[in-house]
This record gives structure tokens, C-alpha cells and sequence, in this order.
């Protein structure tokens, strides 16, 4: 995939866009549902072949970096999250977001499972990366790192660690931190596995809210 890389000399580009297309779930294969896109992860393309309608021409369109049906989570971290990360670590800010529709695998690429290894996501990937470079680090040098929790709904911003998820917080801007939210509780994390308790809370109080219904965003702040 060396066409295919994000190779570090390019991380200086503001944006990046990776695709990754998910394999046919099990109730779409009984319905005998096909796979209607085509995958070159060699040359970042994806042609969608519309099924219902064959006389069309198929539609291509290229991309920073793509991922067919098969992909492996740790190929998916390596090829386009690890190098953001190498970036946060040296200073700079980096976001990583994945957006799609409900179904499409936003989730499994984020989080995965994260008590099987290789069926880890982006985010556990990342704090054992982040946790691996600081064991590592030479000298006198200290990190400190802190991560907060937060889901948008509507517009409204809640604290998924805060004591009152239904507590509303604001959105402020100062001219020293730039934008930022007022109130948002943050937690000290030394290690990976100190980082999953603090999914796993979040993830309770995302339960909740849930459960009233609500599709929410979920953003995971960390800060080092």
C-alpha cells in the first residue's frame, strides 16, 4: 500500500479523508443483498456500481486513503491514526472523527472490542500508543495526561464523567485557550488501563441517555 500511506512528511495537510467500507452484515446477506462498491486500496478508489440499475456507469472517487471489507483494525490505526498521534505527541493538536451513517461501522473503527487485541479501535490503539511512547521517554521529561468525555445532542453539550449528565455546559472562547467548554470535568490517566475505566463510565452515562432516545455525538478529549 505504499500509494496508499500517510506518509509522515504529509501530515502537515489540514485534512484527510479515509474511507472504510464494512462487509455485509449477516441480515443483509439473507435478504441476498451484493456488494455494490469496489475497493483499490492501492490506488485510493471506490467504485460504486449501482445494482438495481446495471446499464449505469459505475462512479469512482478517490480518496487520502481507503479500506476494503477486509481490513484489519491495527492496519486501519497504523495507515491513519498513528501518525496524528506521532504529531500530538510532538506538540501539536490532532482530530481524529469518524462520520457516517447510523450502521456503517463508526463504532467498531473508533472503539472495537476492546478486550480482544486485534479487534481494538482507534481509541484504545491510541492510548497504548500514547501510554508505549511515554514509558519510553529519555531524561528528565514528565507528561501529564488528562481526558474528558463529552456528547452533543442538538446542540447541547453534556459531561459524560460530570456527576449530572443532564447538566447543559457551555461552549466559551478566550483569546489564551482558544475554544473551549466551560465546566467540563477532566481526569488524570497513567495508564491504557486506566483510560478503559474511563470509557466504560462514559459509556454508562451515554446508556442513559440513550435510552431517552436520543442519537448523540460523542467526542473523547485527551490532552497532553
Amino acid at each position: 500500500l505504499q500509494s496508499n500511506k500517510l506518509e509522515k512528511q504529509e501530515v502537515s495537510d489540514n485534512v484527510k479523508v479515509v474511507v472504510r467500507c464494512r462487509p455485509l452484515n449477516q441480515k443483509e446477506k439473507m435478504m441476498g443483498h451484493k456488494q455494490a462498491v469496489i475497493v483499490d486500496e492501492i490506488r485510493g478508489t471506490i467504485t460504486v456500481n449501482k445494482l438495481e440499475t446495471p446499464q449505469e456507469p459505475p462512479k469512482t472517487f478517490t480518496f487520502d486513503t481507503v479500506f476494503g471489507p477486509d481490513s484489519k483494525q491495527l492496519d486501519v490505526y497504523n495507515l491513519t491514526a498513528r501518525p496524528i498521534i506521532d504529531s500530538v505527541l510532538e506538540g501539536y493538536n490532532g482530530t481524529i472523527f469518524a462520520y457516517g451513517q447510523t450502521g456503517t461501522g463508526k463504532t467498531f473503527t473508533m472503539e472495537g472490542v476492546r478486550a480482544v487485541p486485534e479487534l481494538r479501535g482507534i481509541i484504545p490503539n491510541s492510548f497504548a500508543h500514547i501510554f508505549g511512547h511515554i514509558a519510553k521517554a529519555e531524561g528528565d521529561t514528565r507528561f501529564l495526561v488528562r481526558v474528558s468525555y463529552l456528547e452533543i445532542y442538538n446542540e447541547e453539550v453534556r459531561d459524560l464523567l460530570g456527576k449530572d449528565q443532564m447538566q447543559r455546559l457551555e461552549v466559551k472562547e478566550r483569546p489564551d485557550v482558544g475554544v473551549y467548554i466551560k465546566d467540563l470535568s477532566g481526569y488524570v490517566v497513567n495508564n491504557a488501563d486506566d483510560m478503559d475505566r474511563i470509557m466504560t463510565l462514559g459509556h454508562k452515562n451515554r446508556d442513559f441517555m440513550r435510552s431517552c432516545g436520543l442519537a448523540l455525538h460523542l467526542i473523547l478529549c485527551g490532552f497532553i
